[in-house]
């Protein structure tokens, strides 16, 4: 996945500071959306062993330890929390019933190890075969399967489950959760708008008391500062291999689970975290957290699919924030007081948050097949799509038993398995052709020339206009003058300009008219900067500057050096401040050969910069191709595209060197 613009929005990047105030609500904002889920794990675990095999509070301590161990490998590169995994319930539950506590954690410590090992093999040998092993069509039913696999937990907190009569406070509490934090997600202002989650578990809890269903007394029994029972290998328990074996095999599954989490991710704060930091180091670090998690008695770490969804919902994607949340976990495990309140929080209230959150993953998994473009006109993807939806969300379960080795597979882990291999061993579809070679060569350079031309329609927009036509003829002849030149040209990038900003995003506000007041919609002109390549490029400066007259100004100095190819060669680059969080949209009349525009893409890039728009009077097909194939995920937007490079490479028919012709230097 190519690094995709800013249109996702982020409030703060990932490598941004937010402020004080701002990283401690945010900070929190992360531990509450783990809170419920991480405790959940435990907490079912010990259920059904009717035993402390996992204690909460060490559940909260291993979830801070390993966010901060992840954040050490990817280099601060990477906004992901680390919590429990739901994968690992049934495994660790059937571990210590067979082998004790020795068992579970032994157990969670060989798959932390897996996953250092496979992080060692991709770094040496590559992540190819990961991408066959765990394509888009797997990862992405398997993003839903986690998402709508949580959602009865969801619907069990709320109470949506029997007769509304037994339960009816539980659901007006939840009901209120929901509500609010969809009512300030929705329409929330400033920093409202940032805390949703927050705001809603608060509105939640209150509304809870009111309705008598929060209960005070673990507060009051609990100290204000306690050690969490951590079990340490060697000093509590001799590690051993034979149940530990129950758990092993899951490593498979999360790390689909992994690969999906951060697909997820990338999509939504626009940069391919597993091409940076890279799939070995965020595998390395999640591994590592696992083998510490297990190593002091808490449960196998995962990459966290409800701060994925908090990251997507408040558009802030700092490290800052992921690493203050952690230690706020670690703290929170040794808070006997604070601990015991957030144990108070109902499940109704939890319930109306998750509703939102479990729904994102899921929704998370269609962007995966959506945006990888799967197609499900190939029955090999609906077979393998609907197998796994189905085996995934129907709790199917498959047991081996072989003498003391005892393994079970079901839901999200026999899902990743049977598609897995589904995948790996159906043949694909074999497509029905009748024709003689030369028809399947005729077939497709029509392919390849429809597939150009959806490109053109996608990233080239050529302007076809009258009015265009017409001024681009006046532009063109030789006997224009420089007045009439430099005006022409200011008015082409006007109207390329307006073209350009057809999805510019506006902000609502409240102004009044002679007659009364009304909602009406501004344009935050200082989110764009206009970056005209000197010389030429200034020529349609004051076009642009026309549309959006708040826009800040860059430069960047290009000149065609004839003695060597006609290679662009850069002697100015000056650029606003903050230039990254703006959209940038670089000015230059020709698009010839094409160097100037990729040099130019290329500088602005390397200062972060995410959206980049190219406008330009004429410009050459070679030109373009290059641009294209270099950037596609800058649009250019051209007046007209001319016909060929001559030997000289000039554009014809052209229009003769624009620079030379808006400043009549020749």
């Amino acid at each position: 996945m190519e690094e995709t613009s800013k249109s996702n929005n982020l409030i703060l990047d990932v490598n941004e500071k937010p402020k004080i105030l701002q990283w401690i609500i945010l900070a929190f904002q992360h531990v509450f959306a783990m809170f419920g889920a991480t405790i959940l794990v435990p907490i079912l675990v010990n259920t059904v062993c009717n035993a402390e095999v996992i204690p909460i509070p060490v559940a909260l301590v291993a979830s801070g330890i390993g966010t901060l161990i992840y954040i050490l490998c990817t280099k601060a590169q990477s906004p992901v929390y680390l919590g429990s995994s739901f994968a690992f319930i049934v495994p660790i539950t059937a571990a210590y019933l067979k082998g004790g506590i020795a068992g579970a954690m032994t157990g969670i410590m060989i798959v932390g190890l897996i996953y250092i090992i496979f992080s060692i093999i991709i770094r040496i040998i590559g992540k190819n075969w990961i991408d066959k092993l765990l394509p888009p069509i797997i990862i992405g039913p398997m993003i839903m399967i986690i998402g709508l696999g949580l959602a009865p937990s969801a619907i069990t907190q709320i109470g949506l489950t029997g007769e509304l009569t037994d339960n009816w406070k539980e659901i007006i509490v939840a009901l209120i959760t929901f509500l609010s934090t969809a009512i300030i997600m929705v329409r929330g202002k400033g920093f409202l708008k940032i805390i949703p989650f927050l705001v809603g578990i608060i509105i939640g809890y209150i509304s809870a008391i009111c309705f008598g269903l929060v209960d005070f007394t673990p507060i009051a029994n609990a100290n204000f500062f306690s050690m969490p029972n951590f079990k340490i290998p060697f000093i509590h328990y001799t590690p051993t291999l034979i149940a530990a074996l129950t758990i092993a095999p899951i490593a498979l599954v999360t790390m689909a689970e992994h690969i999906g989490d951060h697909t997820a991710l990338s999509a939504i704060i626009g940069k391919d975290l597993l091409k940076k930091p890279g799939l070995d180091k965020t595998l390395l670090g999640d591994g590592l957290a696992t083998l510490v998690a297990g190593a002091i008695g808490g449960p196998a770490n995962t990459t966290y699919g409800e701060n994925t969804s908090v990251v997507g919902m408040t558009k802030v994607a700092s490290v800052w924030v992921i690493g203050v949340a952690a230690i706020f976990a670690i703290c929170l495990g040794f808070l006997g007081k604070f601990t015991a309140l957030v144990s108070t929080i109902p499940n109704a209230v939890l319930g109306g948050v998750s509703l939102l959150l479990y729904g994102f993953i899921s929704v998370n998994g269609l962007k995966v097949l959506i945006e990888n473009r799967t197609d499900f006109s190939k029955n090999k993807n609906i077979i393998l799509a609907s197998t796994m939806l189905v085996l995934g969300l129907g709790g199917a379960t498959v047991a081996i038993t072989h003498g003391d080795l005892n393994i079970s597979f079901s839901g999200m882990s026999l899902a990743a398995i049977i598609g897995i291999l589904l995948n790996l061993f159906l043949p694909n579809e074999k497509e029905e052709n009748i024709k003689i070679e030369n028809d399947n060569n005729t077939h497709n350079l029509e392919k390849e020339k429809e597939h150009k031309t959806m490109k053109k329609n996608e990233q080239i927009i050529e302007l076809n206009h009258p009015l265009i036509e017409h001024k681009l003829g006046i532009l063109r002849s030789k006997s224009t003058g420089t007045k009439e030149f430099r005006e022409l040209a200011g008015e082409i990038g006007s109207f390329l300009c307006y073209k350009a900003m057809e999805d510019a995003e506006l902000e609502e506000t409240e102004i009044e008219t002679p007659i009364c007041k009304m909602k009406t919609k501004k344009l935050n002109e200082d989110k764009y900067a206009f970056v005209p390549i000197l010389r030429a490029g200034m020529g349609m400066l004051d076009g642009v500057i026309n549309v959006i007259p708040n826009a800040k100004i860059g430069h960047i100095g290009m000149y065609r050096d004839d003695t060597n190819n006609h290679k662009p060669v850069n002697y100015f680059f000056k650029v606003p401040k903050n230039i990254e969080k703006k959209e940038v949209i670089l000015l230059d009349p020709m698009l010839a050969t094409g160097g100037s525009a990729i040099d130019a893409i290329e500088l602005l890039k390397e200062k972060g910069v995410k959206k980049i728009k190219f406008l330009c009077i004429i410009a050459a097909p070679e030109g373009l191709e290059k641009v294209t194939e270099k950037h596609p995920d800058v649009k250019i937007y051209c007046a007209h595209i001319d016909e060929k490079l001559n030997k000289d490479a000039y554009i014809v028919p052209g229009l003769g060197d624009a620079g030379d012709r808006i400043y009549g230097t020749k």
